[in-house]
């Protein structure tokens, strides 16, 4: 029987800050649309026309020219965003959780240091790894693990903020980018969120299985150069916590 539902696709992204893609797209094609009377005016000019002359004049050809081809460019500039949107969203998620993929992650990572760097808002980052995740795929068959994979990233994706971003590194590990978030506020989330995945309740063919996962924290502080550093830092405090016992979220600390 399946086991879990298909994961819900994230929002598409805005690409620009304060319209969609579609709807900018669109807005060209209606200004793009007021050179066709334009056109026309010019056509009849090359031959030889005047067009503003009272047998060649008539305002409700120009009219009509207008609100069609609006109607025409804004319509195709809007299926043409979406299609780009679509194309970029597909580049920069994860096919099988929907979360945003590692290239995202490294590209958004460096940005957010940046900006910690310059104005020194805080940043911090989350690593999570699910606890045994090759015995469940040994044990019950990699079409579970990736069920169980899309469930978690659900679970993630509906507990982040707005200014929290979740992806897909690796094989069973998802890392969040806590914006505006110390240590103490990335751990305190690393904890509700591994609450929640040990309360998971899944089973396959009426047989428990048991999902946990081990959390590593790091934030940017004075010993930090780079975001790679912070990430680094998270994997430490990660492997500590797996070493540890895992089911536990460790918090990096440079002593």
């Amino acid at each position: 029987m399946t086991l879990i539902r298909a994961a819900d696709a994230p929002p598409s992204n805005t690409l620009t800050r304060y319209i969609s893609l579609p709807a900018l797209r669109a807005s060209y094609g209606f200004i793009l649309s007021f050179a066709s009377p334009l056109g026309w005016v010019l056509i009849q000019i090359l031959v030889g026309r005047d067009p503003f002359a009272k047998e060649h004049y008539d305002p409700l050809l120009y009219l009509y020219m207008s609100i069609a081809t609006a109607v025409v460019f804004s319509c195709l500039g809007y299926f043409i965003g979406k299609r780009e949107l679509m194309i970029t969203d597909m580049a920069l998620t994860d096919g099988l959780t929907g979360l945003y993929n590692k290239r995202y992650f490294s590209t958004r990572l460096d940005q957010e240091f940046e900006r910690y760097a310059r104005h020194k808002h805080p940043i911090a980052v989350i690593q999570i790894d699910l606890d045994f995740f090759k015995k469940i795929n040994d044990t019950f068959g990699h079409q579970v693990g990736d069920e169980i994979l899309v469930k978690v990233a659900n679970l993630i994706q509906e507990n982040c903020r707005k200014n929290e971003i979740a992806a897909r590194v690796g094989g069973e590990e998802i890392c969040v980018i806590a914006m505006d978030s110390n240590q103490a506020d990335a751990v305190q989330l690393a904890e509700r969120l591994r609450y929640k995945i040990n309360h998971l309740k899944l089973y396959q063919q009426e047989v428990e299985i048991p999902v946990s996962a081990s959390f590593g924290v790091a934030s940017a502080d004075d010993s930090t150069f780079s975001g790679q550093d912070i990430y680094l830092h998270a994997d430490q405090a990660l492997y500590q916590a797996k070493r540890s016992g895992r089911n536990k979220v460790c918090a990096y600390s440079a002593n």
